[in-house]
């Protein structure tokens, strides 16, 4: 009898503390775990958000240049400033004169750079001696014909030019064919969100969004870097939707100079509902 009122006692002792343990405060320090409101939220969110599709386009027009820029030098080196900038100016109203006998407007021709420069003989010490002074000048003339090139330059030269700097080609279409290029970018773009669909057996709804993420629309030719640009037209124009201006255009003879194509180019992202 008393083993059995021992047991009970022992009982009811070990039930009291295990109330107490329960019903005892956390130390302070010890975060309780308890459910994450934000997170059930971002949940809820997440599944509220309709089905979508992200896909991309991009797209290449060919044409060839109708528009020839070039960069004219003139370098003189004087004694004086004076006599540099004089005799520089010179063979600078020479060569307008010349262009303009080429039937080159005269608001087609433009200084694009100016300078005057001491020239310097460097002696085995620190001192240094000013031995004349260099004026620069050149100018930038656009070609509406590209037939003229090969008569400009030769004027030019002859005229007293110093350097060609750079010829550049490029087309006065430039924004009828960058918009068609964008046109044919969202339609390469919309196609592939029909392929994916497609794949995940699912059905293309509305577009929700597009981005035009051309950054550069147009790639000309330029006799300084015309084997980098032909290497990266090369790489650019890989799984892109691409296009001649127009297949019955009349292309010009190349005669002396190769023309070839340039490019004008555009990128987008499309974002269209799916279900």
């Amino acid at each position: 009898m008393n083993k059995d009122r021992y047991a009970l006692i022992g009982g009811l002792i070990a039930l009291g503390a295990a109330l107490l343990i329960v019903s005892r405060p956390a130390p302070a320090g010890i975060p309780i775990p308890q459910a994450s409101a934000s997170t059930t939220e971002a949940a809820s969110t997440e599944a509220a958000l309709p089905a979508h599709i992200t896909t991309s386009g991009s797209a290449v027009v060919r044409v060839q240049p109708d528009k020839v820029t070039l960069r004219l030098g003139v370098e003189t080196v004087a004694s004086t400033p004076r006599e540099s900038q004089v005799g520089n100016a010179r063979i600078i109203e020479a060569v307008i004169k010349a262009l303009r006998n080429q039937n080159v407007p005269a608001q087609d021709i433009a200084t694009d750079y100016f300078s005057v420069l001491p020239e310097y003989n460097y002696n085995s010490g620190s001192m240094r001696t000013i031995t004349g002074y260099r004026t620069s000048n050149a100018l930038s003339v656009a070609l509406h014909q590209i037939s003229q090139l090969s008569d400009v330059l030769t004027v030019a030269l002859e005229a007293g030019v110093t350097s060609v700097d750079d010829v550049s080609f490029s087309t006065s279409r430039l924004r009828e064919l960058r918009d068609q290029a964008r046109t044919m970018a969202i339609k390469a773009a919309l196609e592939k969100a029909q392929g994916m669909a497609a794949a995940a057996n699912l059905t293309v709804g509305s577009v929700q969004s597009i981005t035009d993420n051309s950054n550069w629309y147009y790639a000309g030719w330029g006799w300084s870097s015309r084997m980098s640009s032909a290497a990266n037209l090369a790489n650019m124009t890989q799984n892109v939707a691409q296009a001649s201006a127009s297949a019955s255009e009349q292309l010009p003879e190349d005669g002396e100079f190769s023309l070839g194509q340039i490019v004008v180019q555009a990128e987008v992202d499309v974002i269209v509902g799916a279900r």
